[in-house]
């Protein structure tokens, strides 16, 4: 203990909080109109600080209030949110409310905590935690002025990566917009050079197809092992369809590493202009069919190969149509039209990934108009990763300040706020 730390009081976490369980409605609790109270349950993924909703409950059980931190009661465990607003609460999550610290510092608290609250789970396959062991973690609580200079620190770092995110996040709504405009209203090819025949919506130049005439290869993936095992040596990351929202953000996300046969990895292997299809998985107001597609400048910055589960596959266009076939299909997947080829009766759904790409109708556009659209997505592509590097130093910068500041070790008496 130093003198900046003498006056931090040790407590357990039920001491000063109050845990509200999750607990699912009865009746159906999604709807497509978006009615009722914004529905969170677990088995989700926890990215930024806010959660994001597709699913809105008029049967509501139990509540997390605005601000209160939602976390991950099951597998995955300790992962964490802040409310933004009112929240109906499922299964699997719980809100945990403060009753005497300084707003945001609760946050900051669990985060830090998170390995102590991991090491409690129990579970022989889905590791889960339980309220009493939550309400008696160990913790310890520094004065409110020093609580709030803290958070006012580490908070200031995920403002400028929230920022950093809504950026990409507005470059690839661009970016889909731009395709919309070019290949599903041709908006710029109203003209003379592209009039479009009286008996067609589209360009001249264009034609009628389908995603497979455009597709080379689709190779399966291979979650491998866990560590070395007999064979099983060669070492990669693997992308699964809970890494896709991070990596469509231009970020290296939780990617797990993997051990799989090196016969496997040469044919298994991502690729430069591959794009990476979630097959297994969805929700019933998500469906299968997620998409991501991968660069070269993407693949430089992990320190190994990378190939993706056996719950996702690699779609591998031919030459040059790779962001036309990643943007196509994003347009299919927002319209919801991948939900009608999905099967399965077992809780798990999967994606008709041939039956979609020999049966789905697409309007292809000839090479030279690929490439001018290209053109056009690069210059936005390489802005989102030049964001998602500055995005990796602040969350880095983040992770190192985080324990320094939530044991004492560095003294926040001399911040400013």
């Amino acid at each position: 203990m130093n003198d900046f730390t003498k006056k931090w009081e040790n407590l357990e976490l039920g001491d000063i909080c109050e845990i509200t369980m999750g607990q699912s409605p009865k009746s159906e609790f999604y709807n497509e109109n978006r009615k009722g109270m914004p529905f969170l349950q677990g088995n989700r993924t926890f990215g930024d600080r806010f959660p994001s909703f597709d699913t809105y409950c008029t049967n509501n059980k139990k509540i997390a209030k605005k601000n209160d931190i939602i976390m991950s009661v099951r597998a995955p465990v300790g992962d964490l949110n802040i409310a933004n607003c009112d929240i109906s609460i499922g299964r699997g999550v719980c809100a945990i409310k403060s009753n005497n610290m300084e707003d945001g510092f609760l946050y900051y608290l669990l985060k830090y905590n998170v390995q102590n609250i991991l090491n409690k789970q129990s579970g022989t396959v889905f590791g889960s935690i339980n309220k009493n062991d939550i309400l008696k973690l160990k913790i310890s609580l520094p004065p409110k002025k020093q609580q709030q200079k803290i958070t006012h620190v580490l908070k200031s770092q995920d403002d400028e990566i929230e920022v950093l995110n809504k950026i990409n996040k507005n470059l690839e709504n661009i970016s889909q917009e731009i395709f919309k405009s070019w290949f599903i209203k041709f908006d710029p090819f109203l003209n003379e050079e592209f009039e479009k025949e009286s008996d067609f919506s589209f360009p001249k130049s264009f034609k009628t197809g389908v995603f497979s005439e455009l597709i080379e290869e689709l190779v399966s993936g291979d979650w491998g092992k866990n560590e070395i095992e007999g064979n099983y040596i060669k070492e990669v990351y693997c992308v699964r369809g809970a890494d896709i929202p991070d990596v469509k953000k231009g970020n290296k996300g939780k990617m797990p590493i993997r051990y799989i046969l090196p016969k496997n990895y040469d044919m298994k292997k991502i690729e430069n202009n591959d794009i990476v299809l979630e097959i297994s998985g969805g929700s019933p107001t998500q469906s299968t069919g997620r998409v991501v597609a991968i660069t070269q400048s993407f693949l430089n910055r992990f320190d190994k190969p990378m190939i993706c589960t056996n719950f996702c596959k690699i779609i591998r266009p031919i030459e040059h149509y790779n962001l036309f076939v990643y943007y196509y299909w994003n347009y299919f997947y927002n319209i919801g039209a991948m939900f009608s080829y999905e099967n399965g009766t077992t809780g798990i759904k999967n994606f008709d990934v041939k039956g979609f790409i020999n049966n789905e109708m697409i309007i292809v556009p000839p090479l030279h108009i690929v490439k001018k659209f290209n053109d056009i997505i690069m210059s936005f592509s390489k802005e989102i990763f030049n964001n998602a590097l500055e995005s990796e130093k602040l969350i880095k910068m983040r992770d190192n300040l985080l324990p320094k500041l939530m044991s004492g070790e560095i003294d926040v008496t001399h911040v400013k706020i």
